[in-house]
């Protein structure tokens, strides 16, 4: 963003921020709850148990489509940042939403085998590719500038609100009509809220790009950024926690199963994580606006360890807290990366710089549940799964121990 546009956002005070664009918050929130990067990852442990007892699979192969799709996504990301960066929000959020509702319909019709599956899994990552936070944080971050943290934490806790009614809600889908059926009634939605959020949106000038990007300087932000040993930094910090995380939402629900509960109360506690995802988001958000980010997220996987060792460990009777923890590192988690390009690296190349961040974040996110599924089957429990679980977020928060201040053109936007 050039300095003019900073010092006027500097003018604007948080209160007028929300006033004149609250409505831009609450779509995109919707819009990344029914997005592709929510609604499907949140409901998958459902489907993989249906999947197990149809197909025979084993937990790693059943995780294979979301490596399929996040791998997918992570390779579409890079050029939806472009797209974003030169269209606004509506029209690609447009295409995709009605792409990931079809994506929906190929898989409750076509999937047959491993082969099928995964295949559709990452066609419905390419389709939906624009619903993801992307679009929906680059609208928030050039229009917010006083209270950006929580800006973001208000629009990226709809994803929490898909991760606590979700799993119950597909569950009973499941029941009713099968997986199948279930896939139909995603799609339904899909394209019912998905028309409500394109007719909002198209009226809403923050969903628009307000500021003209010049290509040449968007080039050049993105190679000064990308040589930067934080642009780095901050990648291998999201990658290590989403190995953790990653592999920990997928399973959460059978690892409920494993140690004692019934499917409906394993759902009711998985419903727990999304509302510490909500939490997350928005306490994150607000906390970032005042301290230091990477402070924030240090003390949050600093929870987040000791909740995972202390399910690993004592399993049914810390269940609960564990999936609080859980959730509301999940909830730092996409808030932190939107925020920290923002703050590092500017507007200019934003969609490019976090469409490569949030790449890392899909590839770890899907490679975590085929790791932790795989950890499970070679020693017939979930316990070592959970402890490497929780050394990779260890990991990450020694990463982002590394981070440096955060520099006045940068904190200007």
């Amino acid at each position: 963003m050039d300095h003019q546009n900073s010092r006027e956002l500097n003018h604007t005070t948080a209160g007028s921020e929300f006033s004149r664009h609250w409505l831009l918050v609450l779509v995109c929130a919707v819009g990344i709850g029914v997005g592709v990067s929510a609604l499907p990852f949140y409901t998958q442990g459902i489907f993989i148990e249906a999947w197990v007892a149809d197909f025979g699979w084993t937990r790693a192969q059943a995780s294979l489509g979301i490596l399929g799709s996040t791998l997918a996504l992570a390779a579409a990301l890079p050029f939806i940042g472009l797209i974003v960066d030169r269209y606004g929000l509506v029209r690609p959020v447009m295409v995709s939403l009605l792409g990931l509702a079809v994506a929906y319909v190929m898989l409750g019709l076509f999937v047959q085998s491993i082969t099928t599956f995964v295949m559709l899994a990452m066609l419905q990552a390419i389709l939906g590719s624009a619903s993801s936070p992307l679009a929906y944080t680059r609208a928030i971050n050039t229009v917010f500038n006083k209270q950006r943290g929580l800006a973001l934490g208000i629009a990226l806790s709809g994803a929490g609100v898909a991760a606590t009614f979700g799993p119950a809600l597909i569950s009973s889908a499941v029941a009713e009509f099968g997986w199948r059926g279930a896939y139909f009634a995603m799609a339904l939605f899909t394209l019912v809220v998905g028309a409500v959020i394109v007719i909002v949106l198209s009226r809403l000038n923050g969903a628009k790009t307000p500021v003209n990007i010049d290509a040449k300087v968007a080039a050049e932000a993105f190679k000064v950024a990308r040589a930067s040993r934080t642009y780095w930094t901050i990648m291998a910090a999201i990658f290590c926690l989403s190995l953790g995380l990653g592999g920990l939402m997928i399973h959460f629900i059978p690892v409920l199963l494993e140690i004692g509960f019934t499917q409906n109360d394993a759902a009711k506690i998985a419903g727990v994580i999304g509302i510490a995802v909500v939490l997350g988001r928005l306490l994150v958000g607000f906390a970032v606006d005042r301290t230091f980010a990477p402070r924030v997220a240090i003390v949050i996987l600093g929870a987040c360890i000791l909740g995972v060792l202390a399910l690993a460990t004592l399993g049914e009777a810390v269940a609960l807290p564990a999936a609080f923890v859980i959730g509301f590192s999940v909830g730092a988690e996409v808030d932190l990366i939107g925020y920290l390009v923002a703050r590092y690296f500017g507007m200019q190349a934003y969609g490019q710089i976090y469409g490569r961040q949030y790449a890392a974040f899909l590839i770890a996110t899907g490679l975590g549940p085929v790791i932790f599924g795989a950890v499970r089957d070679a020693s017939d429990n979930y316990t070592a799964s959970l402890f490497l679980a929780a050394a990779f977020m260890l990991v990450s928060t020694t990463l982002f121990a590394k981070l440096p201040k955060f520099q006045p053109s940068s904190s200007a936007g």
